[in-house]
């Protein structure tokens, strides 16, 4: 038996023509077997991606550049987070660092300012409170050695005519503070028990470490 070259017919060996199409065979051909067709596969030059028998890929394959589809069953890994430089971290702690030392600098600026002005109120408020008890001795330690008061009196006669005499307060404060080196200005509102109203400036000097009241005189 023979095939037609052209149709893959079969038909009896000597035939001159192929029954079925017509084509002309010659009689002592070879017998010519039609190609059976190809299953579809890559195309030349590729080769698929191998797995080990029993073994299926994970995803399914995609062309470079294009992303993955989700997947049925498989959780997506979270997108990387963007790590901060060192040189943000750099300026961060510098600018923590100068803020840091500002507040401790206004912190130790604050307590000093609070000393410096703090002392000369204190040694006012303690003459005046002193003078409206009547306690000359405590008054009198607090006057400055070259005060008028202990160059013109003595113990006796600053108590005499200086403390005796003065009138009585109700009520006084402290309100305004001038501290230049070793010289203090406090100016402090009173009221006596007539309900009088009026304002004393103290001056008071430095006397070692120590403040004490130079002189004073109504506003």
């Amino acid at each position: 038996m023979a095939f037609c070259p052209k149709c893959g017919r079969e038909f009896s060996e000597g035939a001159a023509y192929c029954p079925a199409c017509g084509t002309a065979v010659s009689a002592a051909g070879p017998d010519v077997s039609p190609t059976p067709p190809q299953p579809p596969g890559p195309p030349p030059g590729t080769s698929p991606v191998q797995f080990p028998p029993g073994q299926q890929p994970p995803y399914a394959q995609y062309p470079p550049g294009a992303p993955p589809a989700h997947v049925p069953g498989v959780v997506p890994p979270p997108p990387a987070r963007k790590k901060m430089g060192s040189g943000w971290k750099a300026l961060i702690i510098i600018v923590l660092s100068i803020i840091f030392i500002g507040a401790v600098g206004a912190v130790v600026l604050g307590v000093f300012v609070f000393k410096t002005v703090k002392a000369p109120v204190d040694v006012t408020n303690r003459y005046i409170e002193a003078v409206n008890d009547g306690d000359a001795e405590a008054a009198w330690d607090l006057l400055h050695p070259a005060s008028r008061f202990k160059r013109d009196y003595t113990l006796s006669t600053f108590e005499s005519q200086v403390i005796e005499p003065t009138t009585k307060l109700e009520s006084w404060n402290a309100n305004e503070v001038e501290v230049k080196g070793d010289r203090a200005v406090v100016k402090v509102e009173m009221t006596d028990v007539d309900a009088s109203d009026f304002r004393v400036v103290f001056e008071l000097r430095k006397d070692g470490s120590d403040w004490k009241v130079f002189d004073y005189s109504l506003d």
